[in-house]
């Protein structure tokens, strides 16, 4: 049976692990809105082995990460080579935790000892002289395997990919699985530091690069396919109806858009855009058709704030330039018609 790997779009709520003795405290930090997900003071690894009804038990292995991301790999005992895998956001509610997956949901509950116990099909926790609860281990990431899709970006010998379902992004290490992908993304790609949709079987690795932080490192196994001109979607019922904080912008350094007195974001409904520049009130028409959107109409205040004033220009000016829209995770994106990255937003939470 081959390895999958299930992926999932959820909210991003800011919470904490704290793992001391035999209890477990839950904190609630400032989110970081560079990346518009939240912020743990560690990572935590979880591993236990779950009763099954048809095997001698399954290998649990949970990997929280500080992020707001989550990797969990489930081994059936008398099937070592054969696991399910499961990357996506995790959730807090008092003494619940969410994983929430594409084809499913997990609920575990906080336990005495500082590990989580699992719920059953009613989410409730399960009641049983039979072990149900994974235990904290420290940070032991485990290595995961199966297919993603997401969006490619690759400059100056330097990639990265941002799996569509959670938004995150992960750094490319150049391996011999990378040499098709690197070819296929040349022959697509009309513009350097361009995006292209690409799936591909692949495995995640914790470890330390010779340049570069500490973190999950994205291996290419084999090219599925790309998929030009094309992104992670745009459902609209995922983006109508919400107010989205600008977290990047083209030719803007993060720190500029953090100095500012307000945010800028935009709201849009039916066919009607509405925001704020980081100076002025503004509104639009918007289209969305797929991927395929075109911001047209846009008007503005007048207001002058010298502060505001140059990152104002240029978003304004890059609402012209939009033609393709990306829900990766809670993040939505606007690209060119080249596939360059114009902007990048996040839900802000009702």
């Amino acid at each position: 049976m081959p390895k999958k790997l299930f992926l999932n779009l959820s909210s991003c709520i800011a919470a904490a692990l704290l793992i001391s003795g035999c209890s477990q405290t839950i904190t609630q930090p400032p989110a970081d809105t560079t990346e518009g997900a939240p912020v743990a003071l560690q990572d935590q690894s979880y591993f236990g082995v779950l009763p099954c009804a048809n095997c001698p038990g399954i290998e649990t292995h949970l990997d929280l990460l500080a992020d707001g991301s989550y990797f969990l790999t489930e081994t059936y005992q008398d099937r070592p080579d054969s696991n399910v895998s499961q990357l996506g956001r995790w959730t807090l509610d008092n003494d619940r935790l969410l994983l929430q997956g594409q084809d499913r949901e997990l609920i575990y509950f906080a336990t005495g000892s500082g590990g989580w116990l699992q719920a059953d099909i009613q989410g409730r926790p399960i009641v049983s002289e039979l072990n149900y609860s994974i235990e904290p281990q420290g940070w032991n990431p485990a290595e995961v395997t199966g297919s993603v899709e997401g969006m490619l970006t690759y400059m100056a010998d330097a990639a990265s990919f941002i799996e569509c379902s959670t938004g995150k992004r992960f750094p490319v290490i150049m391996t011999e699985g990378w040499l098709p992908v690197e070819r296929a993304y040349l022959a697509s790609s009309s513009a350097g530091d361009s995006y292209l949709k690409t799936l591909a079987d692949v495995t995640f690795k914790w470890n330390t690069p010779e340049e570069g932080l500490t973190r999950h490192h994205l291996y290419f196994n084999h090219l599925q396919q790309t998929l030009p001109a094309t992104t992670c979607d745009s459902p609209i019922e995922a983006l109508e109806h919400h107010e989205w904080d600008l977290v990047e912008l083209q030719n803007t350094q993060p720190d500029q858009l953090e100095a500012l007195q307000t945010r800028p974001y935009v709201k849009f409904s039916g066919q009607q855009l509405s925001g704020h520049t980081g100076c002025n009130a503004m509104a639009g028409q918007i289209k969305l058709e797929g991927e395929r959107m075109q911001l047209s109409q846009v008007a503005s205040t007048r207001m002058y704030c010298e502060q505001a004033a140059q990152i104002e220009n240029t978003l304004l000016q890059l609402l012209e330039k939009a033609s393709y829209s990306s829900v990766e995770g809670e993040t939505w994106s606007w690209y060119d018609e080249d596939m360059l990255r114009l902007a990048s937003f996040t839900r802000k939470p009702h």
